[in-house]
């Protein structure tokens, strides 16, 4: 199988690790999901050795945190779809995201957003079709909202895993502002990253991808006019997944808000 060739920059080269971690996940015994074709692309984009050194280092905890993410991402949306007659599902910052492959055969239609380089890519190893399409756009310009078909808000799902905290705060304060403005109703699922994490900072900057927004907890972003539906505190789930030293560990630290909160997955309402 030939390899793909890409340059990536920034953020856009973050998302070799997730395909990685979800490549990962079905050799896992207890694994959460199938992912072949996840198996498939990361052989023909593997890590460079710059990344692979740095993917060592965290390899455990990168893996099952991420995986767990994508698998309640998964979730939320199979529930949305299941529930409303005509569901659409968009992607913010799809990357080389294979939703759509594992949980989207029943939707009106599923759109994957990100940079153009990003699409690109995306469009040499998966075909495009009426219901999966794609949308080669920044998240910060807004005239991606004008491609979203045209089906009562309530039937919109927007997801935005691994997203959010790239932003800047007042980038994510604009992005709510004109999707309230546009989907005002429409179901909002997010990752968020806590001030504990704020020690990454540093990590994610050697690939260009500074982490730039953090909340205290999910009341920032009822303050930012979002309706908090559920939470999910990513380090309290599914505890027996974590290497064996983490279990007491997380166990212990995630009692108090200020860890509980490091890493939140949260459905909202616009």
């Amino acid at each position: 199988m030939s390899e793909v060739t890409t340059k990536l920059t920034g953020v856009s080269r973050t998302l070799v690790f997730t395909l990685k971690t979800r490549a990962e996940e079905q050799e896992r015994p207890d694994c959460l999901f199938q992912d072949p074709l996840a198996v498939e692309w990361h052989k023909q984009l593997p890590l460079d050795p710059d990344m692979e050194a740095f993917y060592s280092q965290l390899s455990r905890l990168v893996q099952t945190s991420w995986s767990t993410r994508s698998y309640i991402h998964d979730q939320i949306a199979s529930r949305h779809i299941a529930n409303y007659p005509h569901p659409v599902v968009v992607e913010l910052g799809a990357g080389l995201s294979t939703r759509f492959h594992r949980i989207g055969q029943n939707v009106k239609c599923w759109l994957d957003l990100d940079l153009p380089d990003v699409t690109n890519l995306r469009r040499q190893l998966d075909t495009e079709t009426e219901q999966h399409q794609f949308i080669s756009a920044s998240v910060m310009n807004f005239d991606w909202m004008n491609s979203i078909p045209n089906v009562g808000s309530e039937n919109i799902c927007f997801l935005a895993e691994g997203l959010l905290m790239y932003l800047e705060p007042n980038q994510v304060q604009q992005l709510v502002k004109q999707m309230r403005s546009h989907f005002y109703g429409a179901t909002w699922v997010m990752d968020v990253m806590g001030n504990c994490n704020k020690s990454f900072k540093k990590k994610a900057a050697k690939f260009e991808a500074p982490l730039q927004w953090f909340v205290n907890n999910e009341q920032d972003l009822s303050a930012m006019g979002l309706q908090v539906v559920n939470t999910w505190p990513l380090y309290q789930l599914y505890p027996e997944r974590w290497p064996w030293q983490w279990q007491l560990i997380l166990k212990l630290l995630t009692q108090f808000p200020y860890f509980r909160n490091g890493y939140l997955i949260v459905e909202t309402k616009l």
